[in-house]
């Protein structure tokens, strides 16, 4: 048996290893990632999924007109009513009476519309972007576990706002829980990854810090699968469908009383060995700790006990460059790869493609499932393969799909051909299986793998605001960009793709199975010594 089989095998069983940094996936770890994850990824692909199977109902709400009102049931009655009257049925009335004719509608009127229509998502990627700078603050005052009950509380308020919205019908509501849901998922992804990875062993932690994305997914697909017209996709459904997610984070409020603090954390930073050692006999099933209890002295003894760092500390010291800069690339080729386009306006997207508008729910269904299988199949692979062929073999096939897209959707434009129409459904399909194996996960958990404890939650945070920097400029414009460019919306994202795969193809280090130390020697970085407040160089 190889190397890579027996780390697999160990994830699966939680077999004995040599010592407990090399311990498998332990029936705690399984259930403090599951409670972890699911209280917080899950309610972020929730708030990422939901709203583009409620669009034509959020839209009609947010220009002030009834959800539940059909001009072309208008038509029809007056027709009925009035045969005298001659009323054109081929003419489609939008939600704010504008006749949709490219006779009728100007080119740049078109775009401000849609510009408008980007708003809701635009909203929620600021709260994400204020989530994610913000979120490195919170441990300096919480333990990761108190951290997370306070992401719960923004889950709790954006529900609770998005249902008065509907009720009482006033919009700056429905803005105000967009916002809010965002915030919850910006921080989630600062303070849930580094948690799991301080609680895993090394032998599963790329595994186990999957395991977020996971949820994430599985959030997109649920949340479409509740927006279908026979559950809650409905003019007086959409408003729970979009409000519903706070029943995990309520039922995780008291699961997540079981789960072990971080380990790191306890020694670090309130300097409780005693605690840390019961929670670490917890997670890893084994009464021996030794070896973890050593790794997290060390690493304390090095960094000098030192809180941790801030942003602008990070940014000003040339250590962290290097970690910093890969972290930050591959958040933001993971914004501008263009998967979020796919998630927010995939409606739109299949509606170019020439896909019937009775099928698009269905075809959106599609791309969660395979997004959750794919993520699912990337669990083993990520301790088998490794994360740098993850990310460079997708990203390369991702170049040439977009590619093929750009042709597809063009030709389909002018032949309005069915069966054009599902094979961009199949290449959309086949991105998010690329997307899902390797620009996915990797980007949440890489920054715990490349950067020392003091700087990591600053880096992971600074990656996550160029994640969310790129998603707000992808949430306003794409729905423009598509309906102007077509199919060479794609070419945009090809060539960004391109260009990202670039700079990892010689600067992502290969961190599977490997220490710190190997990403700085990875990148030649000096060996350096800690003092309690700053670095000093070891002269060699």
């Amino acid at each position: 048996m190889t190397d890579d089989d027996s780390i697999s095998k160990a994830f699966i069983t939680g077999t004995e290893a040599t010592d407990s940094t090399q311990k498998g996936c332990t029936p705690w770890l399984l259930i403090s990632c599951i409670v972890l994850t699911m209280s917080t990824g899950f309610v972020f692909g929730w708030g990422l999924g939901a709203p583009n199977q409620y669009s034509r109902f959020t839209e009609k709400f947010l220009n002030g007109t009834d959800p539940c009102y059909d001009s072309r049931l208008l038509l029809t009655s007056i027709s009925t009513a009035r045969p005298d009257i001659n009323v054109n049925l081929g003419i489609n009335i939008d939600d704010t009476t504008t006749i949709k004719t490219s006779q009728r509608i100007k080119p740049h009127f078109n775009f401000v519309l849609e510009l408008i229509k980007g708003i809701p998502q635009t909203v929620f990627l600021i709260g994400a972007f204020i989530g994610a700078l913000t979120g490195p603050l919170w441990p300096n005052y919480l333990d990761r576990k108190k951290t997370v009950y306070a992401n719960f509380v923004f889950c709790f308020a954006s529900s609770l706002c998005v249902l008065l919205s509907y009720y009482t019908r006033h919009i700056w509501l429905f803005y105000i829980s967009r916002l809010l849901m965002g915030y919850q998922g910006g921080m989630a992804c600062v303070i849930v990854p580094p948690y799991i990875g301080e609680i895993s062993s090394q032998r599963v932690r790329g595994a186990a810090g999957s395991s977020f994305q996971l949820a994430l997914t599985l959030g997109i697909l649920v949340a479409q699968v509740v927006g279908l017209p026979f559950i809650a996709g409905t003019c007086h459904g959409w408003g729970w469908g979009l409000g519903l997610v706070f029943i995990l984070p309520l039922i995780a409020t008291g699961l997540l009383l079981l789960v072990p603090n971080s380990p790191t954390q306890l020694i670090r930073k309130y300097n409780d060995e005693k605690q840390a050692e019961i929670d670490l006999k917890k997670l890893r099933n084994v009464q021996d700790v030794h070896s973890d209890l050593n790794n997290i002295r060390r690493q304390t003894r090095e960094e000098g006990g030192t809180e941790s760092l801030s942003i602008l500390a990070v940014l000003t010291t040339p250590r962290y460059r290097w970690p910093m800069l890969t972290t930050v690339v591959l958040q933001f080729a993971q914004a501008l790869s263009g998967v979020n386009a796919v998630f927010f306006y995939s409606s739109k997207m299949f509606e170019k493609a020439g896909v019937r508008e009775e099928l698009i729910p269905y075809a959106n269904i599609g791309t969660g499932i395979i997004n959750v299988l794919a993520t699912i199949a990337t669990l083993p692979l990520i301790e088998k393969v490794g994360r740098r062929a993850l990310i460079i073999y997708p990203m390369a096939v991702i170049v040439i799909v977009f590619g093929i897209l750009t042709t597809l959707v063009e030709i389909n434009e002018r032949k309005n051909n069915p069966v054009l129409g599902w094979l961009s459904v199949i290449f959309v399909l086949l991105f998010i299986v690329c997307f899902a194996v390797g620009l996915g996960p990797i980007p949440f958990i890489y920054s715990s793998e490349v950067c020392r404890s003091e700087a990591r939650d600053s880096v992971q945070a600074l990656g996550l605001v160029a994640n969310y920097f790129g998603n707000i400029l992808l949430s306003l414009f794409f729905p423009a960009l598509n309906s102007i460019l077509g199919g060479y919306v794609f070419l945009i994202f090809s060539v960004l793709v391109l260009l990202h795969l670039a700079f990892l193809f010689v600067k992502m280090p290969e961190t599977k199975n490997k220490t710190i130390e190997d990403a700085e020697q990875f990148w030649k970085i000096p060996t350096q010594q800690y003092a309690k407040d700053k670095l000093l160089p070891v002269n060699t």
